[in-house]
């Protein structure tokens, strides 16, 4: 019934237990994975429940959480379930609402139970309901923000109070869906972190209930917030109880949480993330299959991935993006990068690292933003990297990613290490700017020369686009010449928010581009999206998005003399996602 060998044949004998005691038999397939949805228009029975059953043979369902109406007519669901068993497909009665969890408002729900026992005591076998379904979010109740913790004790107690009457009235399967984070709480409502002395939640239900649908919203299977990292700890739990796991997905839009959701992202990507869950859970006995909320929104679905949006013609090869917050990968797998990059076409992205993050943190963004066609390259970097006593800190992100990619399968390696160093922020600029210019060279040779070794990484680095004003030392060069030459490229930091004219960004980068192209070397331009106050010339925070693209659709042309240029960054991916249209 519930997908593994070892489990089937546990529940084989509940099952035939169930039968002897109360008459029951299931109408789910004994060696069949589940493949569920739920279904909360209640009317859809009501004439027959042809439609439903339709939609549920083209999305090859087997199971149906049907959210159940009281008042119907009990020869509605006689008629219904008995055509879904026919056609293999076992049904449960689906109910919820937050308040149930709340002491003194249990009575809907055990109303709701008693109907069904007595329900299915009387119904024949291939027209019963294979199980309870309970739905209830306390969660989203406003006293759990307040303190959950009164509201966890009063769910518990009403949980026990259903599970005595069910007893009572009946051997009916209870089914519960729960969310993953409810691991963080324990029985009493404290944190996990806070009272670990107390059971967890999630581990209590898994103990209790016939069946659990956790709700693992995201739209991938891998990374630290995708969904076999975040139901892991639950399927380990349900294998030494002997439980049973359903993985439920979601496909309703929710804008601003988009990676919770297979909205927009067609039926294709939905099918792949429920294949490599199922593969990554085959050994855990207490896998049971997958559920899909809900079938109205599955049905919207794409029937193919959504295709990538046609880059301009006359845009050059590289469009990226900074990203400062190494959490937004290392947290949630930064689900929203790659769909935001996805909706822009950015093909090329500087991700600055934690260093004190495993590599795992990083595998699944990399891998999956590769796929997507992104070059990704590890970036860090502060102004104090200028000054020589600085080195280890360059030498500890080399280190670092060279390890990395040591470790890592090929399309999860960074392509390159970008630095962002900008010592001219420091107090020694004023006060001793040789040595500083100095020190600042000597660490772009040592970090290239160090990166080099071993290993095929790109090295580049961001460069004030004013730089080749000021002469290098002890070098027959100006700052910008040395960067260029020494590095495999360069950002030139090119903020102005006009292409055109004589401090326009064409102009300001003429003779990088010069020198580049003298050196064969490639170039990109970094503008500016972030707030600035230091002149309205300098950000299209202002002016917005559209007047951006407006402006960098000019520089193909404008530039068209020097083969150096080879694209745009957009500084950064914070300040962009929050632009003006």
């Amino acid at each position: 019934m519930f997908g593994n060998s070892s489990r089937k044949v546990f529940w084989l004998l509940l099952l035939i237990g169930g039968i002897i005691m109360t008459g029951f038999e299931s109408t789910a397939e004994a060696d069949a994975d589940i493949r569920a949805a739920w279904v909360w228009q209640a009317k859809s029975v009501s004439d027959g429940g042809n439609e439903l059953l339709e939609n549920a043979a083209k999305h090859k369902i087997n199971r149906l959480y049907v959210n159940v109406d009281m008042n119907l007519s009990e020869e509605v669901y006689h008629t219904f379930i008995s055509k879904a068993s026919k056609a293999g497909i076992a049904i449960e009665a689906l109910g919820g609402d937050p308040s149930w969890a709340v002491s003194g408002r249990e009575g809907p729900m055990l109303k709701l139970a008693s109907w069904v026992s007595k329900y299915n005591l009387a119904a024949k076998p291939e027209e019963r309901f294979d199980a309870i379904h309970l739905d209830i979010k306390p969660y989203v109740l406003p006293q759990w923000k307040e303190d959950a913790e009164p509201l966890v004790q009063s769910w518990v107690v009403n949980m026990k109070l259903l599970l005595e009457q069910v007893k009572k009235d009946g051997a009916v399967e209870v089914n519960v869906d729960l969310p993953f984070w409810l691991d963080s709480y324990t029985v009493t409502g404290g944190r996990t972190t806070d009272d670990a002395d107390n059971e967890s939640l999630s581990h209590w239900f898994i103990g209790q209930f016939d069946h659990i649908t956790l709700l693992a919203y995201r739209d991938s299977a891998q990374g630290n917030n995708g969904i076999i990292r975040l139901v892991e700890q639950e399927m380990i739990w349900a294998d030494a109880r002997n439980g049973s796991i359903t993985v439920g997905v979601n496909t309703k839009p929710m804008p601003g949480e988009e990676f919770t959701t297979f909205a927009g992202k067609g039926a294709a990507q939905l099918e792949s993330v429920i294949r490599e869950v199922a593969s990554a859970f085959t050994d855990h006995a207490s896998y049971a299959g997958s559920a899909v909320h809900d079938i109205v929104y599955w049905g919207q679905l794409e029937p193919e991935e959504i295709p990538l949006p046609e880059t301009p013609s006359n845009q050059p090869e590289i469009r990226g993006t900074y990203v400062w917050q190494a959490s937004q990968v290392t947290n949630d797998g930064g689900d929203h990068i790659l769909e935001f990059a996805k909706a822009q076409n950015i093909n090329w992205l500087y991700v600055r690292l934690d260093l004190d993050q495993p590599y795992s943190s990083y595998r699944s963004f990399v891998k999956r933003a590769q796929a997507q066609g992104i070059e990704v390259h590890a970036m860090g970097g502060h102004p104090i990297w200028g000054k020589k006593e600085n080195r280890p800190r360059i030498q500890r992100l080399i280190d670092y990613v060279k390890n990395y990619n040591a470790e890592s399968e090929p399309d999860e390696r960074f392509k390159g290490i970008h630095l962002d160093i900008e010592p001219y922020t420091l107090p020694e600029w004023e006060n001793d700017r040789d040595t500083l210019l100095t020190e600042w060279a000597a660490n772009i040779a040592y970090f290239h020369e160090e990166t080099k070794k071993d290993s095929d990484l790109e090295t580049s680095a961001d460069l004030a686009v004013w730089l080749d004003t000021f002469p290098l030392p002890g070098r027959d060069m100006s700052v910008s010449e040395y960067m260029i030459t020494t590095l495999d490229h360069v950002s030139l930091m090119a903020f102005r928010n006009i292409a055109e004219g004589s401090n326009g960004i064409a102009d300001v980068v003429s003779q990088e581009m010069k020198i580049a192209d003298r050196l064969g070397k490639p170039l990109l331009i970094s503008v500016e999206m972030k707030e600035n106050f230091e002149g309205r010339h300098i950000s299209f925070y202002d002016k917005g998005a559209a007047e951006m693209e407006r402006q960098l659709a000019l520089l193909p042309d404008l530039l068209s003399e020097y083969k150096a240029y080879k694209g745009n960054i957009v500084h950064a991916y914070d300040y962009w996602i929050q632009a003006k249209p």
